[in-house]
Protein backbone atom coordinates (compact mmCIF):
# COMPACT_ATOMS: atom_id res chain seq x y z
CA UNK A 1 0.00 0.00 0.00
CA UNK A 2 2.38 2.15 0.71
CA UNK A 3 6.36 1.89 0.55
CA UNK A 4 8.59 4.77 1.39
CA UNK A 5 12.75 4.58 0.62
CA UNK A 6 15.41 6.85 2.27
CA UNK A 7 12.77 9.61 2.13
CA UNK A 8 13.90 13.32 2.83
CA UNK A 9 12.48 16.74 3.03
CA UNK A 10 14.07 19.90 3.44
CA UNK A 11 12.85 23.10 4.25
CA UNK A 12 14.65 26.25 2.97
CA UNK A 13 13.97 29.16 6.06
CA UNK A 14 14.45 32.90 5.67
CA UNK A 15 16.13 34.01 8.73
CA UNK A 16 14.80 37.53 9.70
CA UNK A 17 16.90 39.84 12.03
CA UNK A 18 14.38 41.67 14.44
CA UNK A 19 13.20 45.39 14.50
CA UNK A 20 13.21 47.89 11.86
CA UNK A 21 16.95 47.28 10.62
CA UNK A 22 16.63 43.84 10.48
CA UNK A 23 13.50 44.28 8.45
CA UNK A 24 15.56 46.97 5.86
CA UNK A 25 18.84 44.74 5.89
CA UNK A 26 16.42 41.74 5.00
CA UNK A 27 15.29 43.70 1.78
CA UNK A 28 18.73 43.79 0.56
CA UNK A 29 20.78 40.59 2.29
CA UNK A 30 18.89 37.68 2.95
CA UNK A 31 19.92 35.17 5.62
CA UNK A 32 18.65 31.37 4.61
CA UNK A 33 19.20 27.92 6.96
CA UNK A 34 17.65 24.63 5.92
CA UNK A 35 15.75 22.69 8.29
CA UNK A 36 15.08 19.21 8.22
CA UNK A 37 11.89 17.77 8.85
CA UNK A 38 12.37 14.37 7.58
CA UNK A 39 15.74 12.88 7.30
CA UNK A 40 16.12 9.84 5.32
CA UNK A 41 13.65 7.63 6.37
CA UNK A 42 12.28 3.95 5.17
CA UNK A 43 9.48 1.81 6.28
CA UNK A 44 6.41 0.24 4.37
CA UNK A 45 2.36 -0.93 4.75
CA UNK A 46 0.44 -3.32 3.45
CA UNK A 47 -3.44 -3.07 2.20
CA UNK A 48 -6.34 -2.84 5.03
CA UNK A 49 -2.99 -2.01 7.50
CA UNK A 50 -3.98 0.65 10.32
CA UNK A 51 -0.41 2.61 11.02
CA UNK A 52 0.21 4.92 13.52
CA UNK A 53 2.66 7.38 13.20
CA UNK A 54 4.03 8.72 16.58
CA UNK A 55 6.03 11.64 17.49
CA UNK A 56 6.08 14.38 19.59
CA UNK A 57 5.89 18.13 18.30
CA UNK A 58 7.98 18.93 15.33
CA UNK A 59 8.89 14.80 14.50
CA UNK A 60 7.67 15.03 10.56
CA UNK A 61 4.59 13.65 10.99
CA UNK A 62 2.64 16.39 8.92
CA UNK A 63 5.10 16.46 6.72
CA UNK A 64 5.11 12.90 6.07
CA UNK A 65 1.60 12.82 5.08
CA UNK A 66 1.92 15.47 2.61
CA UNK A 67 4.29 13.97 0.94
CA UNK A 68 2.33 10.71 0.64
CA UNK A 69 -0.96 12.63 -0.69
CA UNK A 70 1.17 14.32 -3.09
CA UNK A 71 1.03 17.95 -2.22
CA UNK A 72 4.76 17.62 -1.27
CA UNK A 73 7.77 17.10 -3.18
CA UNK A 74 10.69 15.29 -1.39
CA UNK A 75 13.82 16.57 -1.28
CA UNK A 76 15.26 13.12 -1.69
CA UNK A 77 14.23 8.99 -2.21
CA UNK A 78 11.32 7.81 -3.40
CA UNK A 79 7.63 7.82 -2.17
CA UNK A 80 5.21 5.12 -3.70
CA UNK A 81 1.51 4.73 -2.36
CA UNK A 82 -0.58 1.94 -4.62
CA UNK A 83 2.68 1.63 -6.87
CA UNK A 84 2.26 5.42 -7.97
CA UNK A 85 4.08 7.77 -7.38
CA UNK A 86 1.93 10.48 -5.43
CA UNK A 87 3.21 13.84 -7.42
CA UNK A 88 1.97 12.03 -10.62
CA UNK A 89 -0.73 9.74 -10.37
CA UNK A 90 -3.45 11.92 -10.56
CA UNK A 91 -7.28 12.00 -10.60
CA UNK A 92 -7.06 7.87 -10.42
CA UNK A 93 -4.88 8.57 -7.17
CA UNK A 94 -7.18 10.85 -5.35
CA UNK A 95 -10.22 8.85 -6.12
CA UNK A 96 -8.26 5.90 -3.73
CA UNK A 97 -7.33 7.99 -0.60
CA UNK A 98 -9.17 10.05 1.98
CA UNK A 99 -7.67 13.26 3.65
CA UNK A 100 -8.70 14.38 6.81
CA UNK A 101 -6.77 17.52 8.75
CA UNK A 102 -8.43 17.98 12.64
CA UNK A 103 -7.87 21.41 12.08
CA UNK A 104 -9.20 21.83 8.66
CA UNK A 105 -12.91 20.92 7.53
CA UNK A 106 -13.86 19.26 3.56
CA UNK A 107 -17.53 20.65 3.81
CA UNK A 108 -18.75 23.49 2.20
CA UNK A 109 -19.58 25.94 5.47
CA UNK A 110 -23.00 27.79 4.14
CA UNK A 111 -24.70 24.81 2.82
CA UNK A 112 -25.92 21.89 4.72
CA UNK A 113 -24.19 19.06 5.82
CA UNK A 114 -26.06 16.74 3.00
CA UNK A 115 -25.29 18.98 -0.08
CA UNK A 116 -21.90 18.46 0.77
CA UNK A 117 -22.77 14.85 0.70
CA UNK A 118 -24.54 15.03 -2.73
CA UNK A 119 -21.47 17.53 -4.19
CA UNK A 120 -19.06 14.64 -3.49
CA UNK A 121 -21.28 12.13 -5.62
CA UNK A 122 -21.12 14.38 -8.43
CA UNK A 123 -17.57 14.87 -8.07
CA UNK A 124 -16.24 10.89 -7.74
CA UNK A 125 -19.25 10.31 -10.39
CA UNK A 126 -20.59 7.56 -8.13
CA UNK A 127 -23.69 5.48 -8.71
CA UNK A 128 -27.08 6.42 -7.17
CA UNK A 129 -27.45 3.17 -4.98
CA UNK A 130 -23.77 2.94 -4.34
CA UNK A 131 -24.17 6.60 -2.56
CA UNK A 132 -27.15 5.68 -0.92
CA UNK A 133 -26.11 2.57 0.59
CA UNK A 134 -22.71 4.16 2.18
CA UNK A 135 -24.78 7.53 2.99
CA UNK A 136 -27.27 5.02 5.19
CA UNK A 137 -24.06 3.64 6.51
CA UNK A 138 -22.27 6.79 7.67
CA UNK A 139 -25.38 8.26 8.61
CA UNK A 140 -26.53 5.22 10.98
CA UNK A 141 -23.21 4.96 12.62
CA UNK A 142 -22.34 7.91 12.96
CA UNK A 143 -25.21 9.48 14.39
CA UNK A 144 -25.41 12.17 11.76
CA UNK A 145 -29.30 12.07 10.73
CA UNK A 146 -29.67 15.05 12.83
CA UNK A 147 -27.03 16.98 11.16
CA UNK A 148 -27.49 16.89 7.55
CA UNK A 149 -30.11 20.05 7.03
CA UNK A 150 -27.25 22.35 8.89
CA UNK A 151 -25.16 24.38 7.01
CA UNK A 152 -21.76 23.41 8.42
CA UNK A 153 -20.94 26.25 10.23
CA UNK A 154 -23.15 26.26 12.33
CA UNK A 155 -22.29 22.81 13.93
CA UNK A 156 -19.95 22.36 17.02
CA UNK A 157 -16.50 20.73 16.77
CA UNK A 158 -17.65 17.40 17.56
CA UNK A 159 -20.47 17.21 15.34
CA UNK A 160 -18.65 18.66 12.37
CA UNK A 161 -15.32 16.41 12.40
CA UNK A 162 -18.39 13.36 12.40
CA UNK A 163 -19.64 14.97 9.39
CA UNK A 164 -16.10 14.92 8.20
CA UNK A 165 -15.19 11.79 8.78
CA UNK A 166 -18.36 10.46 7.09
CA UNK A 167 -17.85 12.56 4.06
CA UNK A 168 -14.53 10.73 2.88
CA UNK A 169 -16.10 7.55 3.30
CA UNK A 170 -18.27 8.35 0.64
CA UNK A 171 -16.46 7.30 -2.16
CA UNK A 172 -14.80 4.05 -0.40
CA UNK A 173 -11.17 5.61 -0.24
CA UNK A 174 -9.06 2.27 -0.10
CA UNK A 175 -6.44 4.60 1.90
CA UNK A 176 -7.52 7.22 4.71
CA UNK A 177 -4.89 9.53 5.69
CA UNK A 178 -6.00 11.54 9.39
CA UNK A 179 -3.96 14.09 10.62
CA UNK A 180 -5.15 14.81 14.43
CA UNK A 181 -8.47 13.69 13.68
CA UNK A 182 -9.65 13.88 17.76
CA UNK A 183 -8.19 17.32 18.23
CA UNK A 184 -10.16 19.14 21.11
CA UNK A 185 -13.09 16.74 21.20
CA UNK A 186 -14.99 15.05 23.90
CA UNK A 187 -14.86 11.71 24.98
CA UNK A 188 -18.19 10.71 24.11
CA UNK A 189 -17.56 12.04 19.94
CA UNK A 190 -13.94 10.26 20.30
CA UNK A 191 -15.44 6.73 20.99
CA UNK A 192 -18.11 7.19 17.98
CA UNK A 193 -15.17 8.30 15.76
CA UNK A 194 -13.06 5.57 16.81
CA UNK A 195 -15.30 2.97 17.14
CA UNK A 196 -16.41 3.76 13.64
CA UNK A 197 -12.95 3.86 11.90
CA UNK A 198 -11.67 0.57 13.73
CA UNK A 199 -15.15 -0.56 12.09
CA UNK A 200 -14.20 0.75 8.56
CA UNK A 201 -10.95 -1.11 8.55
CA UNK A 202 -11.99 -4.45 9.99
CA UNK A 203 -15.00 -4.95 7.60
CA UNK A 204 -13.88 -3.13 4.61
CA UNK A 205 -10.29 -2.91 4.61
CA UNK A 206 -10.10 0.51 4.64
CA UNK A 207 -6.55 1.23 5.43
CA UNK A 208 -5.38 3.84 7.80
CA UNK A 209 -2.42 5.96 8.23
CA UNK A 210 -3.27 7.91 11.90
CA UNK A 211 -0.92 10.70 13.55
CA UNK A 212 -2.49 11.84 16.99
CA UNK A 213 -1.41 13.26 20.08
CA UNK A 214 -4.37 11.39 21.83
CA UNK A 215 -2.65 8.11 22.22
CA UNK A 216 -6.23 6.18 22.85
CA UNK A 217 -6.68 6.87 19.43
CA UNK A 218 -3.81 4.72 18.58
CA UNK A 219 -4.39 2.12 20.83
CA UNK A 220 -8.52 1.82 20.02
CA UNK A 221 -7.82 2.08 16.24
CA UNK A 222 -4.59 0.84 14.81
CA UNK A 223 -2.42 -2.30 15.49
CA UNK A 224 1.05 -1.02 13.84
CA UNK A 225 3.15 2.01 14.20
CA UNK A 226 6.41 4.12 13.12
CA UNK A 227 7.43 6.63 16.00
CA UNK A 228 9.34 9.38 14.49
CA UNK A 229 12.11 11.72 16.27
CA UNK A 230 12.97 14.95 14.74
CA UNK A 231 12.93 13.43 11.68
CA UNK A 232 14.17 10.07 12.11
CA UNK A 233 12.64 6.56 12.14
CA UNK A 234 13.09 4.84 15.58
CA UNK A 235 10.70 2.21 15.14
CA UNK A 236 8.62 0.35 12.98
CA UNK A 237 6.66 -2.87 14.23
CA UNK A 238 3.40 -3.77 16.17
CA UNK A 239 2.42 -1.43 19.08
CA UNK A 240 2.53 -5.15 21.14
CA UNK A 241 6.40 -5.02 20.25
CA UNK A 242 6.50 -1.26 20.83
CA UNK A 243 5.33 -1.93 24.41
CA UNK A 244 7.54 -4.87 25.48
CA UNK A 245 10.28 -3.20 24.03
CA UNK A 246 10.60 0.06 25.94
CA UNK A 247 8.12 -0.63 29.19
CA UNK A 248 9.34 -3.87 31.00
CA UNK A 249 7.44 -3.31 33.95
CA UNK A 250 3.62 -4.52 34.76
CA UNK A 251 0.90 -2.71 36.44
CA UNK A 252 -2.06 -3.81 38.50
CA UNK A 253 -4.82 -1.41 39.15
CA UNK A 254 -7.06 -2.09 42.24
CA UNK A 255 -10.29 -0.19 43.31
CA UNK A 256 -11.27 -0.44 46.85
CA UNK A 257 -10.30 0.65 50.70
CA UNK A 258 -6.95 0.97 51.63
CA UNK A 259 -6.79 -1.37 54.84
CA UNK A 260 -2.36 -0.36 54.83
CA UNK A 261 -0.08 1.19 53.08
CA UNK A 262 1.11 -0.83 49.78
CA UNK A 263 4.09 1.29 49.58
CA UNK A 264 5.21 -0.88 53.51
CA UNK A 265 4.50 -3.78 51.23
CA UNK A 266 5.97 -3.20 47.90
CA UNK A 267 8.74 -0.07 48.68
CA UNK A 268 10.45 -1.03 44.92
CA UNK A 269 7.01 -0.24 43.26
CA UNK A 270 5.62 3.10 41.89
CA UNK A 271 2.23 3.62 43.48
CA UNK A 272 -0.57 6.52 42.39
CA UNK A 273 -4.14 7.13 43.86
CA UNK A 274 -6.94 8.52 42.04
CA UNK A 275 -9.82 8.70 44.35
CA UNK A 276 -10.54 4.91 45.41
CA UNK A 277 -8.74 3.64 42.33
CA UNK A 278 -4.77 2.43 42.96
CA UNK A 279 -2.11 1.74 40.19
CA UNK A 280 0.55 -0.03 41.06
CA UNK A 281 3.32 -0.64 38.93
CA UNK A 282 6.42 -2.39 39.20
CA UNK A 283 9.67 -4.44 37.53
CA UNK A 284 8.69 -8.42 36.86
CA UNK A 285 12.53 -9.17 38.79
CA UNK A 286 12.07 -7.40 41.32
CA UNK A 287 8.32 -9.10 42.95
CA UNK A 288 6.48 -12.15 41.89
CA UNK A 289 3.22 -12.09 40.72
CA UNK A 290 2.42 -14.34 44.51
CA UNK A 291 4.30 -11.43 45.97
CA UNK A 292 2.26 -8.46 44.72
CA UNK A 293 -0.81 -10.09 44.38
CA UNK A 294 -0.08 -11.10 48.53
CA UNK A 295 0.30 -7.24 48.88
CA UNK A 296 -2.89 -6.17 47.42
CA UNK A 297 -5.12 -8.31 48.94
CA UNK A 298 -3.53 -7.45 52.20
CA UNK A 299 -3.62 -3.73 51.61
CA UNK A 300 -6.93 -2.92 50.16
CA UNK A 301 -10.53 -4.34 50.68
CA UNK A 302 -10.89 -5.30 47.33
CA UNK A 303 -13.66 -4.30 45.05
CA UNK A 304 -12.03 -4.72 41.65
CA UNK A 305 -8.72 -5.60 40.23
CA UNK A 306 -6.88 -5.75 36.99
CA UNK A 307 -3.25 -6.55 36.00
CA UNK A 308 -3.08 -4.27 32.41
CA UNK A 309 -0.16 -3.95 29.75
CA UNK A 310 1.50 -0.28 29.53
CA UNK A 311 -0.32 2.48 29.04
CA UNK A 312 1.02 3.55 25.44
CA UNK A 313 1.53 7.30 26.61
CA UNK A 314 3.86 5.70 29.01
CA UNK A 315 5.18 4.05 26.12
CA UNK A 316 6.03 7.35 24.16
CA UNK A 317 7.32 8.89 26.90
CA UNK A 318 9.78 5.76 27.70
CA UNK A 319 11.02 6.05 23.85
CA UNK A 320 11.64 9.83 24.13
CA UNK A 321 13.24 9.81 27.45
CA UNK A 322 15.38 7.06 25.86
CA UNK A 323 16.22 8.88 22.40
CA UNK A 324 17.02 5.13 21.12
CA UNK A 325 17.80 4.39 17.23
CA UNK A 326 16.16 1.41 16.45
Amino acid sequence: MIEVKELKKVYRVNVKKPGMMGAVQNLFRSEWTEKTAIGGISFQAHEGQALACIGENGAGKSTLIKVLIGILTPTAGEVSVFGKDPRKAGRPYLREIGVVFGQKSNLWIDIPVIESYQAVQTLYRLDRQVFQRNLEQIVGLLELEPLLSSPARKLSLGQRMRADIGMVFLHEPKLLFLDEPTIGLDINVKHTIRTFLRKMNQEKGTGILLTSHDLDDIDEICDDAVVLSKGKLIYDGTLDQLKHRYVTEKMVRVTGRPRQEIRLLLPGARVSAEGRTTKVVYQPGQYSSEEVLHAVTSAFEIEDITIQEPDIDEVVSRIFQKGEDA
